[in-house]
């Protein structure tokens, strides 16, 4: 693992998959990142990357040729190289090479910047296209889980998820795995939202700010600990919980991108919300975490 700290935080991350494996503050014992179990949801917080989300049937079709592809793509199971680090940030980069082009044909270079800022984790994200004549198609997201309940005073039940701006938020549904653009609804945040492991049922909930400032604070109010996730800039968040094998976690998630539509024809080019950089564009994307 390496660490990072400051004054205010210890962080460690995991060089598999660049994913983070522990957030506390300096001089307290609460960790506010979901640890792993396997009767629940097993990860703590994988990168998502070329994809988010599922492809229907696992499957996507580029210039004729059909590749699979599992739920979220395959960042979050290669080893990342770490290619700088200092007290209090650690920088990982994965670039393509024969394996990641047997099922993604495209080339890429993504770095991962893990930086503590006063009481803020800043996580940013650069995707660069070292191709000289082929557009990179990709979609990008964190899925960092959160402890529910915090504390042994706490209860999932009784932990709040409060949006600001508070109001009412546009919603892509999800039918099974797949984002049902065609029907989208309202999600009423003008007012906590009260968990339960009930409100997963249909799996994520899915927030669509379509670009403006959401941050997102989940509360346990017996202890008065939490976390706040700031986002700038998504087009999407997602809120998810397992069920019916429910866990003691949330995952407040960062999305640019979604699954496969539930009408998806397989072809990489019609995939919505997916991002395209040209030969030798770089594109850029960040959000942090304030545990409290």
């Amino acid at each position: 693992m390496i660490t990072i700290t400051n004054e205010r935080l210890m962080v460690q991350i995991d060089p598999l998959g660049a994913q983070m494996h522990s957030i506390k503050r300096r001089g307290e014992d609460t960790e506010y990142l979901w640890q792993g179990d396997a009767q629940s949801w097993s990860r703590q917080a994988p990168v998502l990357f070329p994809f988010v989300g599922r492809l229907k049937d696992d499957h996507y079709d580029y210039e004729g040729r059909d590749f699979h592809q599992n739920q979220h793509g395959f960042a979050r199971g290669r080893e990342f190289k770490l290619v700088n680090q200092a007290a209090d940030l650690a920088v990982f980069e994965l670039e393509s090479d024969e394996q990641t082009r047997t099922v993604y044909p495209f080339e890429f270079r993504l770095t991962i910047t893990y930086a503590l800022v006063e009481d803020q984790l800043v996580i940013s994200y650069q995707v660069a296209n070292p191709a000289s004549e082929q557009v990179l198609r990709y979609a990008l997201g964190a899925h960092p889980g959160f402890n529910v309940p915090l504390t042994a005073a706490g209860q999932f039940e009784t932990a709040t998820l409060t949006a600001d701006p508070a109001k009412v938020y546009p919603q892509i549904p999800l039918v099974g795995p797949y984002s049902d653009l065609g029907h989208p609804k309202e999600l009423d945040a003008r007012r906590p939202i009260q968990l339960n492991h009930d409100l997963f049922d249909h799996d994520a909930l899915v927030f669509a700010p379509y670009g403006a400032d959401l941050s997102l604070t989940l509360t346990e109010p017996e202890s008065g600990h939490g976390v706040t996730v700031l986002t700038s800039g998504n087009p999407f968040v997602g809120v998810w919980s397992q069920y019916p094998n429910t866990g003691n976690f949330l995952c407040i998630e960062p999305w640019w991108g979604l699954a496969d539509g539930v009408d998806s024809d397989g072809q990489l080019t019609h995939k919505p919300a997916m991002n395209q950089l040209a030969p030798g564009g770089v594109a850029n994307y960040q959000f942090s975490i304030r545990p409290f």
